[in-house]
């Protein structure tokens, strides 16, 4: 989800200091792996996708999503948090 996370913070961004003051990505492909979509098709990663955002959108914790994406425990952590979400939490 740090991708939704990322993007939903360059949103807000963008709706704070407009869209020319958030010009990051101006060149280059962003390349991703077809194999998750070969192997399930379009439909159903589009509905799992869209499913899982919406999950964690409405609140969902980190740990209770992977148990339903893996459908097992998610391993033991070190920390409670990772140091992307400490380091996001003092800046938001």
């Amino acid at each position: 989800m740090e991708d939704y996370e990322l993007v939903s913070l360059f949103r807000t961004r963008a709706a704070l200091l407009g869209e020319d003051e958030l010009k990051m990505f101006t060149e280059g492909t962003a390349f991703c792996s077809p194999r998750r979509w070969q192997k399930f098709g379009v439909l159903y990663v589009t509905f799992m996708n869209s499913k899982f955002v919406n999950l964690y959108a409405g609140g969902m914790a980190a740990d209770d999503l992977y148990r339903v994406y893996y459908g097992r425990m998610p391993p033991v952590r070190k920390w409670a948090v990772s140091f992307w979400e400490a380091e996001l939490d003092c800046c938001i």
